[in-house]
């Protein structure tokens, strides 16, 4: 395939995603911080998930996962900006202030919540409450230890206290909400390691554990979409003049793909496309206010990290040297398919398990 077929398609395929950012940007607050919701009742039956409308949206992403690789794959074999992309990785002192940063003002800001009065405590998450004393303390002192490398690891073991707290409190379905915490406790308890090895580790678990966590509130979008067509009834103007219904199919959509999309990146393309995840968020904030900032406070910082250091190396497992663009670009898309399906049977048969509806 010529290069100015792929520039040409990237040029139509790009603007799209832009597109479908904007309007899944609305929805990006977690509707359980703001709204009432109860996962004990069953999903939508997958049958009427799997409708006409949900085929071609979804032929749609494919198509657009397609292309997008076709460029990611010729960008890096062509080396677009890759001496600058391979300085920018040796950033990992960057990436750790700015994660011990973030999770600094994030625990911190938790315990004044209770403590000036602003709401009930709260684990790890708005809707997560809890009245156990010990947890707002608990948030002071993890808050606290990341000022310094040495104590750094004190906040990542509070992370796994207080995830396995809210889970014997909420179920582990719930909690599935939040993997992305387990994965920031991880890399806090590594980083101060002087092992290389467990530093990348740290990194790797973080991300795939961010990307798992948006790839699981995209499901979300279509087997509770009840939940969030309650925000949109008091919010008309965000529709850009779609149905409730319609809106929640492509916000659910463009999450998924983006977010694989951002995982399966190996060019330094991959960091625009972190850079509008998170523009995503920021934008999010405007509409759902200080809540919602400090519900996703973690996942900006996060993408802020993807944008600045990058990825790390293990990336490189979805690379195949050697073969053909449209080859790697047909490797990427079944993997779509395979994350796509297995996604939804994890996602219906835990909720099977966990309520047995």
């Amino acid at each position: 395939m010529s290069s100015h077929t792929i520039n040409h398609s990237a040029r139509r395929t790009l603007p799209l995603l832009l597109l479908l950012s904007c309007l899944a940007s609305t929805v990006e607050a977690h509707v359980k911080w703001f709204f009432p919701y109860d996962v004990t009742v069953a999903p939508m039956p997958i049958g009427e998930v799997l409708d006409g409308v949900f085929v071609q949206l979804f032929l749609v992403t494919v198509a657009g996962v397609y292309v997008f690789f076709l460029m990611d794959r010729y960008m890096l074999r062509k080396g677009v900006l890759s001496a600058l992309d391979q300085k920018l990785k040796r950033f990992d002192n960057v990436a750790t202030y700015i994660m011990r940063g973030s999770a600094g003002i994030f625990f911190v800001t938790l315990f004044l919540w209770w403590a000036l009065g602003m709401g009930q405590s709260f684990f790890l998450t708005p809707e997560l409450k809890t009245s156990a004393p010990y947890v707002p303390w608990l948030h002071l002192l993890m808050g606290l230890c990341v000022v310094s490398a040495r104590t750094t690891p004190v906040t990542g073991i509070g992370i796994f206290i207080l995830w396995f707290a809210a889970a014997s409190s909420f179920g582990i379905f719930h909690m599935l909400d939040y993997p992305i915490f387990l994965g920031i406790g991880y890399y806090l308890a590594v980083s101060t390691a002087k092992s290389h090895g467990w530093l990348k580790s740290g990194l790797v678990v973080l991300f795939a554990s961010t990307g798992i966590t948006l790839i699981w509130a995209a499901v979300e979008k279509f087997a509770y979409p009840n939940w969030t067509v309650e925000v949109l009834k008091g919010r008309p103007g965000m529709l850009m003049g779609l149905t409730p219904e319609m809106f929640m199919k492509v916000s659910g959509f463009t999450e998924m793909s983006l977010t694989f999309i951002l995982l399966g990146a190996a060019s330094i393309v991959g960091r625009l496309v972190a850079l509008g995840l998170m523009s995503v968020f920021v934008l999010a904030i405007f509409e759902f206010g200080f809540v919602d900032a400090i519900g996703h406070l973690m996942i900006v910082a996060i993408l802020w990290v993807l944008i600045v250091r990058g990825p790390t190396d293990a990336r490189n497992m979805l690379v195949l040297p050697g073969k053909a663009l449209a080859t790697e670009a047909y490797f990427m898309t079944g993997l779509y398919f395979l994350a796509f399906g297995m996604i939804f049977i994890l996602y219906y048969g835990i909720h099977y398990l966990s309520y047995g509806s």
